[in-house]
């Protein structure tokens, strides 16, 4: 039986063009440190750290917790290093709307899982706090949502391609991986979840991965290999009428 459904949202709940928005995003926000970071060297630490904050194995710290100490060692962060981000988040992320909007179907989708009773939760890959996740939910359309959990920073301590990162998600709202339907894109970073147990459906082309200069990184190479067999869908509304004709919607 399903109890929980698990959303990705770049290129699944929210269709954006994650190449421009990354780079932007990292032109913006280095203009935040630009008076003690050159700004080149910001945005390739930014992606250094990232991906060191995706292959570390500890749980004893959380995504951004790592992202920030890994970042402070390469270069030297201001004390209010986090106040700049959070700025940054809040008044001007939202200028980048421009770079994502709606799926067709999504919301649908979500409504006839809340209607079924179901846990939805928002399983994306925690590289951002929850308020820029928030803002790009709003520009899915989906910002008035209730979801159960949303995969943050600040709260997750393993991220995508990991299978712990599913696991970390089922503990977090009290369900069996096998109870669990993620729904994604990527076929390595979203299905790492049937390496957890989980039932995984992929929806739309297989485009790569959105985090392909993350995973590209030598601590991250063959950690996860595509899984061919895994289905996949052509849109949201063909997803919709099989999960509804197995009465799981």
């Amino acid at each position: 039986m399903v109890k929980a459904l698990l959303c990705d949202l770049d290129g699944t709940l929210l269709d954006i063009d994650f190449n421009g928005f990354m780079r932007e995003y990292l032109t913006d926000v280095s203009r935040r440190f630009a008076d003690c970071i050159p700004p080149e060297r910001f945005q390739r630490q930014v992606l250094a750290s990232m991906s060191a904050a995706v292959a570390k194995t500890d749980t004893d710290r959380t995504m951004l917790q790592a992202f920030m100490e890994d970042f402070s060692r390469a270069l030297p962060l201001p004390p209010d290093a986090l106040d700049r981000f959070h700025d940054y988040y809040k008044t001007d992320f939202p200028r980048l709307r421009s770079w994502g909007r709606p799926v067709p179907g999504a919301r649908e989708l979500i409504e006839a899982a809340l209607a079924r009773g179901l846990d939805v939760v928002i399983a994306t890959a925690p590289f951002y706090p929850e308020l820029p996740i928030r803002e790009r939910l709003r520009w899915a359309g989906l910002d008035d949502v209730p979801f159960r959990f949303i995969s943050s920073s600040e709260v997750m301590r393993r991220s995508k391609p990991f299978p712990e990162f599913f696991q970390e998600i089922a503990d977090h709202i009290g369900v069996k991986p096998e109870e669990c339907l993620m729904i994604g894109d990527e076929t390595v970073m979203d299905g790492a979840a049937a390496r957890a147990g989980m039932r995984v459906a992929l929806v739309g082309p297989d485009r790569g991965s959105f985090s392909s200069s993350i995973l590209a990184s030598p601590a991250l190479r063959g950690v996860a290999a595509p899984d061919d067999s895994l289905p996949r869908y052509a849109d949201m509304w063909e997803l919709l009428a099989r999960l509804r004709a197995e009465g799981i919607l």
